[in-house]
């Protein structure tokens, strides 16, 4: 064979081999893109299947007036209400079904009156001090007093004892004698005196009269307070 014939018949070889590749590059590469194909609605179809079991665990349920996610399996049995809850929400917390609202009660003292003291009405007082130490003398606590009632005290301040009579010398009052009373006693008696002049003063007489020696003295009793 020629040269020239020779070359011919070569490409010729060559131009078919080539084409022989690049058909089967061609059927690979068309095969390729069948199986990704194919691949494709497989990896989805598989992808879905999950998010239904993810799903299928949990579910939204309505509770009372809330709604709370709980175990898939546990939706099959008999459920207890939420403590707490009422009717639209209004006690154990929100309508998201959140924790019960804590309240504390209200407490109201009971209203006490404290009554007021039983004063009694004041009244007036004057003393008499009867003493035989250094002589006989009769000194009172003050010299006048207000008509109605009065206490007056015998106080006996000598060694020996004494007594006491309250005299009317301006008006037809009655007259009150005290009891005898020992060296350091006293002896307490509430009068009504009317307005005028009283005088009192030792009875005994013994060992001198008592009243003449200076065991005496004058209260005025006024109409108004002195």
């Amino acid at each position: 064979m020629s040269m020239s014939t020779g070359r011919p018949l070569a490409l010729m070889a060559i131009a078919a081999l080539g084409g022989a590749a690049g058909a089967g590059v061609g059927a690979a590469g068309s095969a390729d893109a069948e199986a990704k194909a194919k691949a494709k609605p497989q990896a989805a179809a598989t992808r879905a299947k999950a998010r239904r079991k993810a799903t299928a665990r949990v579910r939204a349920v309505k509770i009372g007036a809330g709604a709370g996610w709980v175990p898939a399996e546990a939706l099959g049995a008999e459920l207890a209400p939420l403590t707490g809850t009422g009717a639209g929400g209004a006690a154990g917390g929100a309508a998201s079904g959140g924790p019960p609202t804590a309240t504390t009660p209200t407490i109201t003292a009971p209203t006490t009156t404290t009554p007021l003291p039983n004063v009694p009405p004041t009244v007036q007082a004057v003393g008499v001090t009867l003493d035989d130490r250094g002589g006989y003398s009769a000194r009172l606590s003050r010299p006048a007093v207000a008509a109605g009632a009065v206490v007056v005290q015998l106080i006996n301040q000598g060694e020996d004892d004494h007594n006491l009579r309250v005299v009317p010398t301006d008006h037809d009052d009655a007259t009150v004698d005290f009891p005898l009373t020992a060296a350091g006693a006293n002896a307490t008696r509430t009068l009504t005196l009317k307005p005028g002049t009283y005088r009192v003063f030792c009875t005994l007489t013994t060992p001198v009269n008592h009243e003449a020696a200076g065991m005496n003295a004058t209260l005025k009793v006024s109409s108004a307070a002195s």
